[in-house]
């Protein structure tokens, strides 16, 4: 019992595949440049005055 499959063409080897990506929403983007600007506050409040000290 074997399963034959033919050769198709590009296009229509293509007809069915649509890659549509999903916009990220506006408050994930928020989230994302709240966070950097959260890691710039803390690495110039913390980690910089601590790495004066350590080294």
């Amino acid at each position: 019992m074997s399963l034959k499959v033919e050769p198709s063409a590009a296009a229509e080897d293509r007809q069915y595949h649509t890659y549509t990506t999903h916009r990220i929403p506006w408050y994930v983007r928020l989230m994302w440049v709240a966070f950097w600007v959260a890691m710039i506050w803390y690495i110039l409040a913390y980690a910089v005055p601590a790495a004066k000290t350590y080294f």
